[in-house]
């Protein structure tokens, strides 16, 4: 007498009567994972437009920011990278508003406490004659 078992017999699966997809074509030069390009719905971006943009469907171009920025100029001679040179009226309003006490803390160096009770980050050492410099 045969044992008995426990797992079925394995069936055959019927081939479906599907087509082959069709086959990719690439060119030489062509980016593979370019998506192609979709048309956009001009009215889904027009009414998300005036959703988000505060109600008015005009676009305008975006201005090129860097003509206003006056940070970080560089020598075309030497090509270092130079801070423009504060004005005094800058220099005036930085000491109006830096109106600190130095704090020594356990670690041994100084830190700024500003008027509003926050810490400047940076750590500073004491010279011998009073004065204070970054920790370096």
């Amino acid at each position: 007498m045969v044992p008995f078992w426990p797992f079925k017999k394995k069936q055959t699966i019927d081939e479906l009567d599907e087509e082959a997809p069709a086959p990719m074509v690439y060119k030489r030069g062509e980016d593979p994972h370019a998506q192609p390009a979709e048309e956009t719905d001009q009215s889904a971006y027009k009414d998300a437009l005036a959703l988000f943009g505060g109600g008015s469907d005009h676009v305008e171009a975006a201005s090129d920011q860097s003509t206003r920025y006056d940070g970080a100029i560089s020598n075309s001679d030497s090509g270092a990278v130079t801070k423009p040179e504060p004005t005094p009226v800058d220099v005036e309003e930085s000491v109006a508003e830096s109106k600190f006490t130095w704090v020594h803390h356990t670690d041994g160096y100084h830190y700024k406490q500003l008027e509003d009770g926050s810490f400047e980050p940076t750590a500073h050492v004491q010279n011998q004659d009073g004065t204070y410099e970054p920790y370096s």
